[in-house]
């Protein structure tokens, strides 16, 4: 792959996980109802600002939906990466008060269920605590669950932001994103 390529998919991927790390940790810290929204939507158009850009940037040559969706994929990588580095800080440091209390709400909504004998809801609440305040595991489910859903919107993004090959161009050549 091209330097030009993954340094562009990587400033898209810092920003892009930069912002959503500031809003979850806004939603913990201070929850309001639109916040979760708004915790959807500008990271999806992040991604759609950022892929178009790509896509734009091929030039003549044109930018197939593959090439589109994976600048999406290897740019949540990047924005997974920096989300769970940003994130596993915060948890432990900034906001652990706050985030044990928003744990200890959901242990609270599963001991009323009243499916779980007192064993295994012990057993969870170690397992939950140990798991969610864990930098090696905050940072790879943050990788997993960033390319997912990049991915998953991705499929519609690329298919609008992809660009076909100007036949009228002098030379059709490949641009040097790809």
């Amino acid at each position: 792959m091209n330097n030009n390529y993954l340094l562009r998919a990587s400033i898209a991927g810092a920003v892009i996980g930069a912002v959503s790390v500031v809003l979850d940790m806004m939603q913990i810290c201070c929850p309001f109802t639109g916040l979760g929204f708004i915790g959807f939507l500008v990271p999806v158009v992040l991604i759609w600002y950022y892929a178009r850009k790509y896509s734009l940037s091929c030039g003549a040559a044109g930018c197939s939906y593959g090439q589109v969706l994976g600048f999406i994929a290897v740019s949540m990588v990047f924005a997974g990466l920096l989300y769970g580095a940003l994130k596993a800080v915060a948890v432990n440091t900034f906001i652990e008060e706050e985030y044990k209390a928003l744990l200890g709400q959901s242990m609270d909504m599963i001991k009323q269920m009243g499916v779980y004998s007192k064993a295994q809801i012990k057993q969870m609440n170690g397992m939950m605590n140990t798991m969610q305040f864990n930098p090696i595991f905050i940072v790879f489910s943050s990788i997993f669950s960033m390319v997912f859903s990049g991915v998953l919107y991705g499929l519609v993004i690329a298919a609008f932001t992809r660009r076909e090959a100007d036949p009228f161009a002098e030379t059709n050549q490949t641009s040097e994103n790809e």
